[in-house]
């Protein structure tokens, strides 16, 4: 049996995400022995039978130091891993890893992975759907969930910024009022080894309700604003509220609950934005807009859109949302800021074309190409001052700073050669988040 090695050194979300996925796709790595290298305060923290781990999880490196595997994958965002996984002896490496001062991240699944660490707004992908693609995986692992009949919810507590005391207060009042039969509890008292097919949570994202609503609960997350999929489960039917940094009101909440409960269709009507947890498509699932949007969901739209196909060269078709003023400004403000950003990436595949025809020429310049690759220090650093001020465009431009750090040309004109197709790629990949931009724009601009 070939041996893998996935390292996963991240909080205690990321490791219970990565378990989760390494069970749930546990047939098509069936050929492999599975050792897991985790962090040991994560271990401990999910140790609560909330998911399962290989036979084979350890936190001490020693323990696989000197053993050879088939593949070593590191799942980790953490920069010390990059150092273990270097010292890992294995014929394939996927992810991140140090090598001869340099960091090597062989694959793109893995090089968007690592853009996560600068905090995005959203959540683009699931973190199970970013994992099983590093690995390749090319399987879909959940089931359509069957409408259900509640008998116990689970109410947490919301920060008071976006759901007042009083509100909450009068939301349980309301629940015991409409649903007697239904057995208010908090989330503390919940056994994760029962059946929990029966629970409907309504609270905000955390880890303790991710691990009931991945074990059967069905999840109805409250936040102030639209985040993706941080926190969410996987499978479909869940659904996230956000009162669009305003109150949430217990009677506008209770008429939602309503809907679920009863099993009726949900309406438009409700003051604040809804979405559901859309099926899994190859690559991954998505989360769908039911009503009125944050000011930030059509923005995700498009990542969703540019994303799947940059990574896998698949499609994915979303309806294009009705948008806001407000909304309809912030994409305004993002189409204007990437037009100056493919401008400036103009001006740089002139400078890197330049400096390849003097790298190919029998007498070269050398002040002419000292003078192009100070245009492109510069234009790295303007495209790296946008990164930190534009949250929306960030992913991208660090997407693709990692892929023009691979390379491995060992002449000026191999190194020229790799800067000008990953300078392209990335000039047109912006070309083409501006096109869903303007769509978008052009749609909506048409309907007012």
């Amino acid at each position: 049996m070939k041996k893998l090695l996935v390292i996963q050194l991240d909080e205690p979300y990321f490791l219970f995400e990565t378990a989760l996925m390494l069970q749930r796709y546990r047939e098509a790595l069936k050929d492999f022995e599975i050792t897991l290298l985790v962090e040991n305060e994560s271990f401990k923290q999910i140790l609560d039978g909330s998911c399962t781990f290989p036979q084979i999880t350890t936190s001490n490196i020693q323990d696989i130091a000197g053993k050879r595997f088939d593949v070593s994958v590191n799942l980790s965002l953490k920069e010390t891993s990059w150092e273990i996984h270097k010292d890992i002896i294995s014929e394939k490496k996927i992810g991140a890893f140090n090598q001869d001062g340099l960091l090597h991240v062989p694959d793109q699944w893995s090089s968007y992975l690592l853009t996560l660490k600068a905090k995005a707004p959203f959540l683009t992908f699931h973190l199970q759907d970013i994992y099983k693609n590093v690995l390749g995986i090319r399987k879909i692992a959940t089931p359509k969930k069957n409408k259900k009949t509640y008998q116990q919810l689970v109410f947490s507590l919301c920060h008071t910024s976006f759901f007042s005391p009083r509100e909450q207060e009068q939301f349980i009042q309301n629940v015991n009022q409409n649903y007697p039969h239904l057995n208010i509890v908090d989330i503390s008292e919940i056994d994760l080894v029962s059946d929990l097919s029966h629970v409907l949570y309504v609270g905000p994202t955390c880890l303790e309700a991710l691990k009931i609503c991945e074990d059967g609960a069905t999840g109805i997350f409250l936040s102030s604003k639209f985040q993706g999929f941080n926190l969410i489960p996987h499978d479909e039917g869940h659904y996230f509220l956000s009162s669009k940094r305003k109150q949430f009101l217990a009677d506008e909440l209770i008429s939602f609950i309503d809907a679920e409960i009863l099993q009726k269709e949900i309406t438009g009507d409700f003051p604040f934005a809804i979405y559901v947890t859309e099926e899994e498509h190859l690559f991954g699932s998505f989360l769908k807009s039911l009503n009125s949007s944050d000011e930030n969901y059509p923005i995700y739209q498009s990542h969703v859109v540019l994303w799947n196909y940059l990574l896998n060269l698949f499609d994915v078709g979303l309806e294009i949302t009705s948008c806001s003023t407000e909304q309809l400004d912030t994409l305004r403000n993002q189409k204007e800021v990437l037009q100056k950003l493919i401008r400036l990436y103009d001006y740089a595949m002139s400078s890197i074309d330049t400096i390849h025809s003097e790298a190919r020429a029998v007498s070269t310049n050398a002040e002419s190409i000292q003078g192009h690759l100070k245009n492109l220090q510069d234009i790295e650093q303007i495209s790296d001052k946008i990164a930190q001020t534009h949250m929306y465009l960030r992913p991208i431009i660090d997407f693709y700073r990692i892929r023009r750090g691979q390379n491995t040309g060992t002449t000026l004109l191999e190194q020229t050669q790799h800067t000008f197709l990953t300078y392209s790629e990335e000039h047109q990949a912006l070309r083409a988040l501006l096109e869903l931009f303007t769509v978008t724009l052009s749609k909506n601009e048409v309907s007012i």
